[in-house]
């Protein structure tokens, strides 16, 4: 079977992508491709999932996303292997980089510590399943951190935020 092998990220702080993957997210280290050329980055690396005052939110991350959940959609893939989100929107763009975790509290709580913008915890139903998760921006790309887990007791079809 086909698979996706690994994403590619372009961002002025790559050095901060790869704290956040390393230390928050515990992805084991890999190694550098080329030196670095010596340029300090930049202070704040903020993603356009930003709203029109410069706040990052859940609502101003899907409001990134832009296309409503009613536009339809697809599912790519299974969860036995990696998958593919693809949704209708107006503009075509990579919108975040999903990340499984089975430690999304220790992995938030990390985010915090570290002062990485992030959305509180909530959960969302996902077919017979829900998943809990939080966005986090780092070096100005968009991580949703995220975990499957059983259904939700109410099956409203509504995110609900949780605690972490």
């Amino acid at each position: 079977m086909d698979r996706i092998n690994h994403v590619k990220i372009v961002t002025p702080d790559p050095e901060a992508v790869d704290r956040f993957l390393r230390e928050v997210l515990e992805i084991p280290a890999g190694w550098q491709i080329a030196p670095d050329d010596g340029s300090a980055a930049p202070t704040a690396v903020l993603s356009p999932a930003r709203d029109a005052n410069g706040n990052f939110t859940a609502e101003s991350v899907h409001e990134f996303r832009g296309a409503p959940s009613t536009a339809g959609g697809f599912i790519v893939g299974s969860t036995d292997s990696r998958q593919f989100q693809v949704l209708k929107g107006d503009h075509a763009h990579i919108w975040a980089v999903a990340v499984g975790s089975r430690h999304i509290e220790r992995a938030y709580e990390r985010c915090v510590a570290r002062g990485i913008p992030c959305t509180e915890p909530s959960k969302t139903p996902w077919g017979d399943r829900a998943i809990r998760f939080f966005f986090a921006e780092v070096g100005g790309i968009l991580f949703e951190v995220m975990r499957l887990e059983a259904a939700p007791a109410s099956s409203s079809g509504a995110s609900e935020r949780v605690g972490a």
